[in-house]
């Protein structure tokens, strides 16, 4: 008896519709992009290096001026006098050499990185010394800015880093679109607000500060009776944490959504603490 021979399976062959066609066409160019966009940047990754810049920023009406773009910034008082604040600094880059440039712009010195290629690295990180009892104004489109011992009024706006102030004695206004404000040792008057980033500060002898934060927590720890404090927040927690004594304190705050616990002598007084939590816990109590 001889066995039944199975007819073969013809293989059905891959019609290349226009609908695969058109799939192929635009599939096949973003696959090699991404592999040669991630070559790219393994390359890159590893073939860093490093230089040096310096320049000068002028005084203008006793006021330093400087837009940063990216860079990070770190900025204290240098001596006494002088009519420039000195820069100095260092590039990080991949593969090709930025290039970097400084020039006059309206209403002050722009600082300007040019990067060759759009991945790996190409950061400026500077250090600017102004000359002491010189106010600063500085702008920054994203990097750090680190600001120490600036005893005339200084002005920093960050769109999105972070920004740290410490040891100032005049007025402070700070301005960050999403970074975290940390401040400490500050006297004088402040006005804070953060779009989005936490707002710490330690260590304040302020007669008078003002706080505005978009949704990040509020924590403020003073070493003097202030005379004035307004804080909004829409969404953080919110603490003050006020010297320890008798002093008795104007409260005002309303948690919208959070729970509120005030543990300062309070009644009437000039000394004015007004706290708005638009979800967050308020806290106002005395340090320990």
């Amino acid at each position: 008896m001889t066995a039944a021979t199975l007819p073969s399976k013809r293989t059905a062959s891959l019609r290349m519709t226009p609908g695969r066609r058109v799939l192929l066409a635009i599939g096949v160019p973003v696959i090699l992009a991404v592999i040669l966009w991630d070559g790219f940047s393994l390359i890159a990754s590893f073939g860093t290096a490093t230089f040096a810049v310096s320049g000068t920023v002028p005084v203008v009406n006793g006021q330093v001026t400087a837009f940063y773009g990216g860079a990070n910034a770190t900025v204290n008082e240098g001596a006494a006098g002088g009519s420039t604040a000195q820069l100095t600094g260092r590039v990080q880059y991949s593969l090709i050499k930025p290039r970097f440039s400084q020039e006059s712009a309206t209403g002050g010195t722009r600082l300007h990185l040019a990067c060759a290629i759009p991945f790996g690295t190409c950061q400026l990180t500077s250090d600017l010394a102004v000359p002491a009892g010189t106010a600063v104004n500085l702008s920054s489109q994203g990097g750090d800015m680190q600001v120490s011992g600036v005893t005339a009024e200084a002005t920093l706006n960050s769109a999105g880093g972070n920004v740290t102030m410490s040891g100032g004695g005049s007025k402070t206004t700070v301005s960050t679109g999403g970074g975290d404000l940390t401040a400490s040792s500050l006297g004088g008057t402040l006005n804070f607000t953060s779009g989005g980033g936490d707002v710490t500060g330690n260590g304040l002898t302020a007669p008078a500060t003002t706080i505005s934060s978009g949704g990040g927590d509020v924590t403020v720890v003073y070493t003097k009776v202030p005379d004035h404090l307004a804080i909004v927040s829409s969404g953080g927690d919110v603490t003050v944490l006020l010297p320890p004594g008798s002093t008795r304190y104007a409260v005002s705050e309303t948690a919208s959504g959070g729970d509120s616990a005030v543990s300062v002598p309070a009644g009437g007084s000039s000394h004015i603490i007004s706290v708005n939590s638009g979800g967050g816990d308020i806290t106002i109590a005395q340090s320990s």
